[in-house]
């Protein structure tokens, strides 16, 4: 399990969508965790979690079912607007379904740890609209699902200048464990990328707010 961090957020991607944010005095939030018949990442054996947020109802994101204990759940459509978890307040965005209107209904989240605003994109189908923006308002660090098809890496590049963000973490990309889902790979989103690129080797990394870099950079973590 991911320790808190003293004044700063411990973030661990442990593959697919799947984050888990730890804050400084111990706050855990887990974010569209996978299930095992789709990709083939390792769950975390006797993971807990104090909340658990679900962008949408597919098996390889809204595996709630895997954790431990009582998590409080908050799922898709039922967690759009202002809603609290252990005493956080986050937010949950709807955006537009793919342009035939016959995808999935999908909720980006941003909630705020230590005092640094967090955007989980989640499943988006089509560039941000300007009352979506608005809804977002500035974010810090972008979860970035570079993997999906339905968006050029340009489309992705304008997200990241709509939101502000400073720091990029590239999720949901192709690699051997992701099965049969049609996805990007990394390589593919790196090549059109237009910011500095990071790369960490491990799949965890802490964030304060005095470490935001200056310029929007992306943050490659190691692949589960």
């Amino acid at each position: 399990m991911p320790l808190a961090v003293p004044g700063g957020v411990n973030v661990h991607w442990y593959g697919h969508g799947f984050v888990y944010l730890t804050s400084s005095v111990g706050v855990r939030a887990a974010i569209d965790p996978f299930g095992p018949n789709v990709v083939h990442y390792k769950f975390p054996t006797h993971m807990t979690a104090d909340f658990v947020l679900i962008s949408h109802e597919a098996e390889d994101h809204a595996a709630s079912d895997q954790f431990f204990g009582s998590p409080q759940i908050f799922r898709s459509v039922t967690a759009v607007g202002l809603n609290r978890a252990n005493g956080i307040p986050f937010h949950g965005v709807s955006l537009q379904k793919d342009s035939s209107g016959h995808g999935g209904a999908t909720t980006a989240f941003t909630l705020n740890f230590d005092g640094v605003s967090f955007c989980y994109i989640g499943q988006i189908n089509r560039p941000l609209l300007g009352e979506e923006k608005q809804q977002f308002g500035h974010a810090d660090v972008v979860f970035l699902p570079v993997g999906l098809m339905t968006l050029s890496v340009s489309d992705f590049n304008q997200i990241i200048r709509d939101l502000g963000a400073r720091i990029i973490i590239p999720i949901n990309y192709k690699t051997e464990k992701s099965g049969d889902l049609p996805l990007r790979s990394l390589e593919d989103y790196l090549k059109e990328n237009k910011f500095p690129v990071s790369k960490i080797g491990t799949d965890e990394m802490v964030i304060t707010r005095g470490s935001l870099p200056a310029e929007p950079t992306v943050y490659v973590l190691k692949s589960p």
